[in-house]
């Protein structure tokens, strides 16, 4: 896999029907208002969605449609995030990349760059709820369960009010740490992430903007990441 010009980076959009950017920039790649043919969905696209919870699949019909209608059109990257897992049936067309395959590695020139939504690497007790929560019988449990979707509705509202959107004290700190990091698995030369919703850039490492918080997204241009707005 190659970075192709203008492909597209859209990160933490965590649709529901209070943030709707996601519909909108979806659209406007659909329509060619904005023009490329490769779309990376770094992760918490959706407030919620996985495989086997039937309400959010539902809920989320009109988005899931769009996603699968551009597949057909445009090479669609999906990173799985915190919040949307167990994708693959959902998408048949997209490439989907779980968690457990974060992150992406891609050869781009002379630089190796390093792809995740942003929640790997992290400590174990995390690394063990979230190993639970993609369990797939363990989610098709909780869907039994949730009958008249009580439990997926709570969810919903929860997630619905939710603030998301914060500045991270000591966030160049992080990113220091956060390089350090990856180059104990890999000889990484850039580091492109979400989950944060921060929207830096350096030279050795990115976190687009959440798409939710600041109506912007990241676009690759004539060698250069920049940051856009919707």
């Amino acid at each position: 896999m190659i970075i192709q010009d203008n492909a597209i980076f859209i990160a933490d959009a965590h649709y529901n029907d209070n943030r709707t950017q996601l519909h909108e920039i979806l659209t406007m790649l659909q329509n060619g208002t904005l023009s490329s043919k490769q779309v990376f969905l770094m992760g918490d696209m959706f407030d919620f969605l996985s495989g086997e919870i039937e309400y959010f699949k539902f809920i989320n019909y009109g988005m899931i449609s769009l996603i699968n209608e551009l597949s057909t059109t445009h090479e669609v990257i999906y990173l799985e995030g915190n919040h949307d897992y167990n994708l693959k049936d959902i998408f048949p067309k997209v490439n989907v990349v779980s968690r457990e395959h974060q992150p992406l590695l891609i050869e781009h020139g002379t630089k190796e760059i390093a792809l995740a939504h942003g929640d790997i690497y992290t400590p174990f007790f995390y690394n063990l709820y979230t190993s639970i929560i993609r369990n797939h019988k363990v989610m098709r449990f909780i869907n039994f369960l949730d009958k008249n979707d009580f439990i997926s509705k709570y969810i919903e509202k929860k997630l619905m009010h939710k603030k998301i959107c914060h500045k991270l004290n000591n966030f160049l700190g992080f990113v220091h740490k956060r390089i350090q990091t990856y180059n104990t698995q890999n000889e990484i030369d850039l580091i492109i992430e979400g989950h944060f919703h921060q929207g830096y850039k350096g030279e050795r490492y990115i976190n687009i903007p959440s798409l939710a918080c600041d109506s912007r997204y990241m676009i690759y241009q004539n060698n250069q990441f920049s940051f856009n707005t919707l």
